[in-house]
């Protein structure tokens, strides 16, 4: 009984997921952007704010975009105010440093972001 006690446990923790939002919570200043199938740096500042709220905001050249965020297992996903789900994978969260990988047409791309102050 007490094998399959602890096997649950195990099973439950694994299920929970490696990241939650507390994590994300703070400003995230995009570094490097890669284009990783064609292996090229895509030229373009992006920066997110995630509020303990569960609300986003994420900026890229001139466009901005706010809506709603949470994490499932390994997956960031976001809402944009008025809009359709997007979902990328989160390849690394630390303390002070975020991976985003994500798919856009065919083409995997990464971004990497620094948290800010």
């Amino acid at each position: 009984m007490k094998n399959l006690i602890v096997a649950a446990l195990f099973f439950l923790m694994g299920c929970a997921g490696k990241y939650d939002e507390s994590q994300l919570v703070g400003q995230w200043t995009g570094v490097e952007w890669r284009d990783v199938t064609n292996d090229r740096v895509i030229d373009a500042a992006v920066a997110f704010t995630f509020d303990e709220d569960g609300r986003y905001e994420a900026s890229s050249g001139t466009s901005t975009e706010k809506g709603k965020y949470w994490i499932t297992e390994e997956k960031l996903h976001t809402i944009e105010d008025g809009k359709a789900e997007k979902k990328v994978e989160i390849a690394k969260l630390e303390n002070d440093s975020l991976l985003l990988r994500m798919n856009r047409a065919g083409v995997v791309e990464e971004i990497l972001l620094v948290r800010g102050e």
